[in-house]
């Protein structure tokens, strides 16, 4: 999201010659499928890290610039809001020490952004939802990034939907939000994690994303308290899916499918993905002078379709197509090492789940895609159906099923000590507490919004997992 474009408007001329541009690049990608240009050796990994920053008494600072300027790094970027940055990770290539390649990296930019905040009144912090964002923070005259991208994205998307943005969350209470703005997107901080992998592997990886993100949203919750009201243990699934919503009445009347979804169903071919990206109209027509083999057009409109699971044609360094998966599912926080321990499961049961590609399609899809947000409305106690036909709750899934799987991937990628990392997983399922259960407490016992974030803060900066933290 954090991307600049060039231009501070778009005219009809501009969506009409972007449409020409994305329909060239359609066919060259179809070209590539037809002769199989891609990259069928290499496996690398990459992320992106959201990030909150809070005052002194646990509010929203706005501040990203002033961190930004200082911080002078082009690996940092803005969010949406003033009060949100982005950490874009360095990528490495999966050795058996990718993961402690990818913390030592993700310790240096953290810690750039820690220096880049010292001795002013803001500090960062990892949640999912900030609990003490309030309904004027979303403001978006006051709070939203000074970018182009972003007002242009404001107005593109009421003008496309023509009514309010509404909000809507139950869970143990109710949530309900119009606003006329896109700014509701702002309330939401997430991990992405970047997985480029053999074309041969492509559709059994998809697959195996797609079951992996159920379980990864359940052990990774931090998100249940927004706008101080108790809604899902990981309300991101629900507050995205409806921020950034562009149907009008009418085509949600034709059941069009929204441009967040996890998915809309199994597949033979990546080709397919591509090319239901004809379905969406163009958000962003960022018109420019490039050729057709560097696939402008076809990634900038992919990037606005926000699939949990999102396919990426992507061209390297080495001028090797390659595919990879954005996988969208994870939360911000609450430490760096729950971060760490976050992505290693995901990876890791996206591979060991594709040991046994067979079982990845047999349940009909529509079960899964419910049971996916069943997971980030429930959590840990979400009764659910798994891939090889067991059924229960995630809790006691995971503790008898899923965690052998995510070793069993791990050691198929040869990672060193992997138990360094899935053990944190492990501890926190069987506590119970995730950094949604933890909120919920602190929230049960003292309703203060603020003193929530700032005994958070406490911990967090200590880096120690979040099972281990004291209750409130």
């Amino acid at each position: 999201m954090g991307g600049e474009i060039g231009k501070d408007h778009f005219e009809e001329k501009d969506f009409k010659l972007f449409q020409q541009k994305l329909e060239q690049e359609m066919d060259f990608m179809r070209q590539l499928f037809a002769e199989n240009r891609f990259d069928n050796e290499t496996r690398k990994l990459g992320y992106e890290l959201e990030i909150c920053l809070v005052d002194k008494t646990g509010a929203p600072s706005s501040c990203n610039n002033k961190v930004l300027e200082k911080a002078h790094n082009d690996l940092f970027t803005f969010e949406l809001a003033t009060f949100n940055l982005e950490i874009n990770g360095n990528a490495f290539v999966l050795t058996e020490s990718v993961f402690s390649d990818i913390q030592q990296d993700l310790n240096n930019l953290f810690q750039m952004i820690e220096q880049a905040t010292s001795g002013s009144e803001c500090e960062p912090g990892l949640f999912g939802v900030l609990p003490s964002l309030k309904l004027e923070h979303l403001d978006h005259n006051t709070y939203m990034s000074d970018m182009y991208r972003y007002r242009l994205l404001d107005e593109r998307l009421m003008e496309m939907r023509q009514r309010p943005i509404h909000l809507e969350i139950k869970g143990e209470d109710t949530l309900k939000i119009e606003k006329l703005d896109v700014m509701l997107e702002a309330l939401s901080t997430s991990l992405q994690v970047h997985y480029q992998f053999p074309a041969d592997e492509a559709v059994d990886s998809y697959h195996a994303a797609l079951w992996s993100s159920m379980a990864a949203v359940a052990v990774s919750a931090n998100s249940p308290l927004v706008l101080q009201k108790k809604c899902w243990q990981e309300s991101r699934i629900a507050i995205f899916k409806q921020a950034v919503d562009t149907r009008s009445d009418q085509e949600v009347r034709d059941s069009i499918i929204p441009r967040v979804h996890f998915s809309k169903g199994y597949i033979n071919s990546w080709q397919e993905l591509f090319e239901d990206n004809d379905y969406y109209s163009p958000i962003l027509p960022e018109v420019i002078d490039s050729e057709v083999e560097e696939l402008h057009h076809f990634n900038l409109h992919n990037g606005t379709i926000w699939r949990w699971v999102r396919p990426i044609l992507g061209l390297g360094v080495n001028g090797q197509y390659h595919l990879r998966l954005e996988l969208r599912v994870i939360p911000s926080g609450p430490t760096l090492i729950d971060t760490m321990a976050n992505i290693v499961f995901h990876v890791g049961l996206t591979e060991g789940l594709k040991l046994k590609p067979d079982e990845l399609t047999q349940m009909p899809f529509e079960g899964l895609e419910q049971d996916f947000y069943q997971v980030a409305r429930d959590g840990l106690s979400a009764n659910v159906n798994w891939c090889n036909g067991k059924m229960g709750n995630m809790h006691d899934l995971l503790l008898k099923h899923i965690f052998p799987v995510a070793y069993a991937g791990l050691q198929q990628l040869n990672i060193e000590s992997p138990e360094k990392w899935l053990s944190i997983i492990e501890e926190r399922v069987k506590s119970g507490q995730t950094g949604a259960q933890w909120i919920s407490l602190h929230w049960d016992k003292y309703q203060d919004e603020k003193a929530l974030v700032k005994d958070y803060l406490v911990h967090a900066r200590q880096n120690i997992p979040v099972h281990q933290w004291p209750k409130p």
